[in-house]
């Protein structure tokens, strides 16, 4: 046995190997076997034995103690062994009549008998900064050009110049294997990688981007501290990074915030963290991408100024085109701006399928007729290739003789017609048990754990575990985690090496099995779910509706999209609500049916509002369709959302009588079970629209009453009011008391609606805030005031995200331009929201009331007086049913605020409309 600290074995495992014999050097921390100072092509298994048999040099090596030291506990044959002993001296050009290495102990075992020297231990590899070691590919071939591009690439990122660098092509052309080969090329490097998997209805938003950021907060201690100071959204998605009320005050902080409000954080975290290094982001198979993560790539892409970064994505370049996937236009346009260099990777060639062969098995390397049936019939698809190749030398292996028999019988091996065929024959030569396992995995997903396997089966976890662990050593099925600190092995998910031989064993298990197994796995995931496991609402929902368990789905889905709109997305939340109302005819009828679908379209219904518009036509049906079975369920969990939402959204288009109906309903519900959050959708609901109408006394009775119930209330919930009704509340009475005449008493409300909102700090409230405080300034006509604040509110909307404000500070600031003498300037800001609010269906009286009467004052300071009249009669008829808050104007000859301010209240007579009072309450019109 070879002495020497470098070979012998410590305590724990032995030291690896860097020695010399003859004109070899076998150098084992690096997987090389050099001749004459070339690198030699040797599989891992013939490697590991020749590491087996030279530690223990000039002694007999059992061919069971060689079985265990290399192969574990995992059963294989005397032949396996065998074919290894034989590709090594082939290699070692070793004849086994006259050994010059390895000699044969018949029927013991094999000793290896040169005599190695020792050598000086090789450099250690520093490890990437992800925690990941660069483990160079076994096996590489060819792809020289599209290494070299990704170099240049990276060479260009390094410089401060960003790269977005696409790797296309069909499933198993070698796409991860050639970014393995890279990453493994660069050494030291900061690197991030995030995978996509096939999702369950609609993919979870930014999946890869979390993946991949969560990896790079575990692996540089700065990356949390860098979130928090400057993407607390994306905190907020990694929940592990902070306690439980840091959670909860980010989520009040945030409510609201629009989901482009990631976009910016993210271009932030990316431009800070590489101003101290390069960063390579790795994001894989972005055909099953969400359009969250797609619109992220676009945003980094064009993002101006200077980064580190070079952004790498794999995708199948034919399902992208064939689904119209949106990463589909979004190449081309980038492509077409120079914004990002597309690596499309080919089959082999028929001379690299012969480089292949000649790694694999020296043996045959020359023999053209089989490397050329190899290439026809895999088409030189490298996993078609791989795989073949693999058959080819197991069903070789009993053969034994010489290399040239050997060569001949390989090349009459028939390969399979496709790669179905090839994993065909595989799952043929599984094991009962390991097809069991293999096929509940499939069930699973990409993805599986062993626990659920475990409850699945009703099997014993480590049974499944052994399973596992023999199923990826053959380096063939399954791909075993990589433990990482202290997790439980059990915790870690296995993979399928390959997503094909996912689907096959997918589509052959029996349909009705099929179900029976979904139905177990959402069972098992449920358990799983209870104590708080990661277990994604969609996924169970998805077991539950392939198992044909639809109020189980339902229920689920309910969940999921609730996930969703607490994760900002609510196009998720629209696209899981949607799927999952097409479920309810798959549902019996009655009350839970009823409640579910209640759920599901109150929760489309806000997801509508957020994406299409307040006032869309989507957003009021889904509302209209969840309130029309509240008669039935009336304690229902979500009626104070619903109720809100309804009557805002009806408020908004004004539907007033509707709106009033549905704030009467909320009041009936409030009473029996004193709910005041039911109180303030009232009380709200009331007052708003009285204020519109101008019911002057009605309004504060209603703010007045709701103002008392939100006090008692303290903090409402957020998942309801989007603003805080106390804030609301006192806005609107500042308003109302201004219409009263009380002017200092209505600043003094908005003085106290402005101290709470900056007290919470969240966007919505304090845009609130400015909004009624605007209002009350432009009924003064404050002009100079209101600019002031639609300045504030623009630098709040841009900070925050908060979308709904955007087209309001627009309107403010043009109101205050045209009494500042900028008339041209203050028509192009009408129009610019004017516009806006069209195309959300938010038309209503309260936005024509103040922003129309203006546009006559700018048309007859520009000059185009013939445009005035009909502005003018614009104004008469949408102000005459509100409170308007025009001051005189020399140019149109506007009512003076004073006599606005001493008119009687209008009395309007009520019967679903109101009625233009006469004209003799506004004095001074011509």
């Amino acid at each position: 046995m070879i002495e020497g600290p470098d070979l012998g074995r410590s305590t724990g495992e032995p030291h690896p190997l860097r020695v010399r014999f003859d004109r070899f050097e076998l150098d084992e921390a690096n997987a090389r076997l050099l001749r004459d100072g070339t690198a030699v092509a040797l599989a891992p298994r013939p490697f590991a034995v020749l590491c087996a048999l030279v530690r223990h040099a000039g002694s007999l090596l059992t061919t069971n103690a060689l079985l265990d030291e290399v192969w574990g506990h995992q059963f294989v044959t005397d032949s396996v062994l065998r074919t290894a002993i034989s590709e090594l001296r082939t290699v070692l050009d070793d004849d086994a009549r006259k050994p010059r290495y390895i000699e044969t102990v018949s029927r013991r075992g094999y000793r290896f008998f040169a005599a190695p020297s020792a050598l000086p231990a090789a450099p250690s590899v520093q490890p990437s900064v992800s925690g990941l070691a660069a483990v160079q590919v076994p096996y590489f071939i060819g792809r020289a050009e599209p290494l070299s591009r990704l170099h240049r690439a990276w060479d260009m990122a390094c410089s401060g110049k960003r790269a977005v660098v696409w790797i296309a092509g069909e499933p198993g052309i070698g796409k991860t294997t050639l970014i393995e080969q890279f990453i493994a090329s660069l050494g030291h490097v900061a690197c991030a990688r995030g995978q996509c998997v096939e999702h369950y209805g609609t993919a979870e938003s930014y999946l890869p981007v979390l993946e991949a950021l969560d990896e790079l907060c575990r692996s540089d201690s700065e990356v949390p501290s860098l979130l928090r100071a400057v993407a607390p959204t994306w905190l907020l998605q990694l929940p592990w990074l902070g306690t439980t009320e840091e959670r909860e005050a980010l989520r009040g902080e945030l409510a609201g915030v629009s989901p482009d409000r990631m976009l910016r954080e993210m271009g932030q975290v990316l431009y800070r963290y590489t101003e101290r290094r390069p960063l390579l982001l790795v994001t894989e198979d972005l055909h099953w991408s969400d359009r969250a993560t797609i619109r992220l790539i676009d945003y980094i892409a064009r993002r101006r100024g200077g980064a580190r970064l070079m952004w790498l994505a794999s995708f199948r370049l034919a399902e992208v085109v064939a689904l119209d996937h949106p990463l589909n236009p979004l190449r081309h346009e980038l492509r077409l701006h120079d914004l990002c260099e597309e690596i499309v990777l080919d089959p082999f060639s028929e001379s690299e399928v012969a480089d292949y062969v000649a790694k694999r098995s020296p043996a045959i390397a020359t023999n053209e007729a089989f490397v050329r049936a190899l290439h026809e019939r895999t088409d030189g698809v490298p996993l078609f290739v791989a795989s073949v190749m693999t058959e080819a030398i197991t069903r070789a292996a009993p053969a034994g003789g010489d290399a040239a028999a050997r060569s001949s019988q390989l090349a009459t091996i028939a390969v399979p017609e496709n790669l179905a065929a090839i994993i065909d024959h595989y799952i043929a030569k599984l094991t009962s048990d390991q097809r069991l396992v293999l096929s509940v995995a499939a069930v699973c997903g990409i993805q599986f754990c062993i626990n659920t396997i475990s409850g699945a089966l009703e099997r014993d976890a480590a049974w499944v575990g052994q399973t596992c662990d023999d199923l990826s050593r053959e380096q063939l099925w399954l791909v075993a985690p990589r433990p990482q600190g202290g997790n439980n092995a059990a915790e870690l998910p296995y993979s399928f090496r390959h997503a094909l031989f996912r689907q096959v064993l997918y589509e052959h298990t029996n349909l009705s099995v099929r179900s029976q197994l979904h139905r177990k796995v959402g069972t098992t995931l449920e358990r799983e779910r209870a104590p708080g496991a990661s277990v994604a609402a969609a996924e169970l929902a998805m077991h539950f509706e392939l198992g044909r368990e639809p109020m189980a789905a339902l229920r689920h889905y309910v969940a999921a999209a609730e996930a969703a709109l607490a994760r900002l997305s609510p196009c998720e939340c629209m696209n899981l609500t949607e799927h999952a109302l097409t479920l309810l005819g798959q549902a019996p009828e009655g009350t839970q049916r009823n409640a579910l679908e209640i759920a599901l379209a109150t929760l489309h219904g806000v997801a509508a509002t957020h994406v299409h518009g307040i006032s869309h036509p989507e957003a009021k049906n889904a509302f209209q369709r969840a309130y029309a079975l509240l008669a039935d369920i009336p304690d229902h969990s979500m009626r104070g959302r619903l109720l809100h939402g309804f009557a805002f959204v009806l408020s908004l288009r004004a539907d007033y009588a509707e709106a009033l109906a549905v704030a009467e309903r909320a009041e009936a519900l409030s009473s029996a079970p004193n709910d005041p959050v039911l109180v303030l959708v009232t009380c709200i609901v009331h007052g708003y629209v009285a204020q519109l109408q101008g019911r002057l006394r009605a309004a504060g009775t209603w703010i007045e009453r709701g103002l008392a119930a939100a006090e008692l209330l303290e903090l409402a919930p957020v998942e309801i009011f989007v603003a805080d009704p106390q804030v609301t509340l006192l806005g609107l009475h500042g308003i109302h008391l201004l219409h009263s005449g009380f002017v200092e008493q209505g600043r003094a409300r908005l003085e106290r609606a402005h101290a709470r909102a900056r007290l919470l700090g969240w966007p919505n409230t304090r845009l609130a805030a400015f909004w009624y405080e605007a209002l009350f300034e432009a009924r003064l006509g404050n002009a100079e005031r209101v600019a002031a604040l639609a300045d504030e509110m623009r630098a709040l909307v841009d900070k925050s995200g908060v979308a709904q404000g955007r087209t309001a500070c627009r309107w403010f600031r043009g109101w205050a331009d045209a009494r500042m003498g900028r008339p041209r300037d203050a028509i192009a800001a009408f129009e610019r929201r004017t516009k806006t609010i069209r195309g959300s269906g938010c038309w209503r009286e309260e936005v024509r009331s103040w922003g129309m009467p203006r546009r006559p004052c700018c048309l007859m300071a520009t000059g185009m007086a013939r445009n005035t009249n009909s502005r003018m009669r614009c104004k008469w008829q949408t102000c005459s049913g509100s409170a308007c808050i025009c001051r005189s104007c020399s140019r149109c000859r506007l009512p003076s605020r004073s006599r606005v301010a001493t008119a009687q209240p209008p009395t309007p007579r009520f019967d679903g409309r109101w009625q233009r009072p006469e004209p003799r309450r506004l004095r001074g019109w011509s």
